[in-house]
């Protein structure tokens, strides 16, 4: 989608003070042109002024805020920009009657439906050039989830972005009219599952944002087929409530804690965007989220502020004046959304299908006229991009390569099969006897293959040894002193592990006398080598281990190695059920 200029345009805030409910109620607001006053009836010398684009007060009617405020953006919306037109104010102020109004005084919504499609019956009349498409969706923000009205879901819609910065619901239902009966016939349905309740200070308090998003693409029939793609949001906020006053409990307190909250952040939103923040926290809520094209990004923005007169809403409309007041500060950069159709797709839509008689359907051709530009009919550019002058050149080097080639295919004169050149064959069958010499004097020099000597696995070997009865740790030394002293082997199972780390040396201190003398008591040790070999040594071993066994306490056997408590403990409650260990293969067993 192609972006145009950017164009920076302020948010319309207007003002509409709604009537007073009873006629003995005291008004704490002066309305004007352009301008509205608010008395403190705590403190007479305390007015405060505020200056807006229009107020409108009590005498207001629907069709005047409509004529003045939102009817000049529905050109801006069938040509391709986006406009949101919202109610902000307290609860009790008028912001659904604005938007909704009743059967026999339309608000907003139901007008510019029907706005629109004028403006579309009107475009129609006088020229056949653009094509226009309308589709709506109508959503509602309850307790920070969207729900779809038109085609109620059970999960929340998430709220997504894509890459040209555009918000957007997957998933939420988009339904296409055509009149502004289809649009009623869809709507009321859909109004009447918004959530309302009542509330001390209203009956029909709605508990819920409720946005209606209508989407124009207006389509060009022939070149350039130019596609507009415009939108227009319908807000009805819900109000901000004092529970004190309302009287709000259990789930109407968490109603009205999620609306204010989702307020709070809206007016966060404002003061960063009047304060260049680098960081505007739209994400902090699902409303500001939803609004934020509309509030610093590229919507043509109407802010309708409603506010009630009497004297105990002064603090409500005190705080909605001060936030409207802000609002109008922002400046939002809109632009035309412009795309350019396929003129293959274009095509296809003017083909209607007409089924035959013999159930199967084919397109109609469509007729070639002056309307169709000749260009589709021609055949692609192969090269599009060149210019003339380096067309001409690629096309000069063409004929040459060709001429070439043609030259080449000339000069080459075909043999008559069966006949060769008698100077031909004599030199290939030289060629052929020097190869035959070469190769019969390389056979010469080359040194006789020696017979190829097949190792031995030791691990598929399997020695018929007759052992007498020993123990098992006897027959894996006798086993592991066999493979040692026999020939080499080509396993990998039996290769001795190289030695990777080697202990450094350290200079001695001891004295001659010192070192010979601990050599002497080192020799009295039996080495494990002469160990496994003597098997006398051995036996006298396995004595010694075996009355340490049978005679040490608990505490004495703990100091044997690999011997700690609970095995100590074992070998003992053994020795004392089963009586002394015989020998060391007994140990084993406990």
């Amino acid at each position: 989608m192609e972006k145009k200029q950017l164009t920076r345009a302020k948010v319309n805030v207007v003002v509409r003070v709604r009537p007073t409910l009873k006629q003995d109620d005291k008004s704490c607001v002066a309305a004007e042109k352009t301008s509205v006053e608010i008395f403190n009836h705590r403190n007479i010398k305390e007015n405060i002024k505020y200056e807006f684009g229009a107020v409108y007060d009590k005498s207001s009617t629907q069709q005047q805020v409509y004529t003045d405020c939102v009817r000049p953006k529905l050109l801006k919306t069938l040509n391709g920009q986006n406009v949101s037109i919202f109610a902000y104010g307290p609860t009790g102020a008028g912001k659904t009657h604005t938007m909704l109004g009743s059967a026999t005084d339309p608000g907003i919504i139901p007008r510019v439906i029907n706005g629109i499609f004028q403006q579309i019956s009107e475009e129609s009349k006088t020229s056949k050039e653009w094509r226009h498409k309308v589709v709506f969706s109508f959503l509602e923000i309850y307790n920070e989830k969207v729900i779809d009205l038109l085609e109620p879901k059970e999960n929340d819609l998430p709220i997504r972005e894509d890459g040209e910065k555009n918000i957007f619901i997957p998933g939420l239902a988009e339904k296409e009219i055509h009149s502004f009966d289809d649009f009623k016939a869809l709507f009321g349905p859909a109004s009447n599952n918004r959530t309302v309740a009542a509330t001390k200070l209203n009956d029909r308090s709605s508990r819920s944002h409720s946005i209606l998003m209508l989407k124009v693409t207006k389509m060009q029939q022939f070149s350039p087929f130019r596609v507009l793609h415009g939108k227009m949001y319908l807000i009805d906020l819900a109000g901000s409530e004092d529970n004190r006053r309302t009287g709000n409990k259990g789930i109407r307190l968490k109603e009205s804690g999620a609306i204010n909250k989702s307020l709070f952040t809206l007016g966060e939103v404002v003061d960063a965007i009047n304060a260049g923040l680098p960081r505007i926290p739209y994400r902090n809520s699902k409303l500001t989220r939803l609004l934020q094209d509309s509030i610093g990004g590229s919507c043509h923005s109407v802010m309708i502020t409603n506010i009630a007169p009497e004297e105990r809403y002064y603090y409500d409309t005190y705080c909605t004046l001060n936030f409207a007041s802000k609002s109008k500060k922002i400046v939002n950069n809109t632009h035309v959304r412009e795309s350019t159709a396929n003129k293959i797709d274009v095509l296809t839509r003017k083909i209607p299908y007409i089924p035959e008689e013999g159930g199967v359907s084919k397109a109609k051709r469509p007729k070639l006229d002056a309307k169709i530009p000749e260009e589709i009919n021609k055949p692609p550019d192969p090269a599009p991009f060149l210019r003339t002058d380096l067309r001409r050149q690629v096309n000069k080097r063409l004929e040459k390569l060709e001429q070439n080639l043609l030259n080449q295919m000339s000069q080459m004169v075909p043999l008559k099969q069966g006949k060769l050149d008698p100077d031909v064959v004599m030199e290939i069958q030289r060629q052929i006897d020097v190869n035959k010499k070469q190769l019969v004097e390389l056979a010469s020099h080359t040194p006789p293959a020696t017979p190829k000597k097949v190792l031995t696995d030791k691990t598929n070997v399997v020695e018929n040894v007759t052992v007498p009865e020993t123990p098992i740790h006897e027959k894996k030394k006798a086993l592991k002193r066999s493979r040692s002293s026999s020939e080499v082997t080509c396993s990998p199972l039996f290769a001795k592990q190289p030695r990777l780390f080697r202990k450094k040396g350290f200079r001695s201190t001891a004295s001659a006398s010192s070192l010979s003398k601990v050599k002497q008591e080192d020799d009295r040790v039996p080495h494990p080598e002469k160990l496994f070999n003597n098997p006398e040594l051995q036996e006298k071993m396995n004595t010694e281990f075996l009355e340490k066994l049978n005679t040490c306490s608990v505490k004495e056997l703990q100091s044997l190695h690999t011997v700690g408590a609970k095995r100590a403990k074992l070998i003992h409650d053994w020795r004392e059920n089963y009586g002394v260990f015989s020998n060391v293969r007994n140990i084993k067993s406990c």
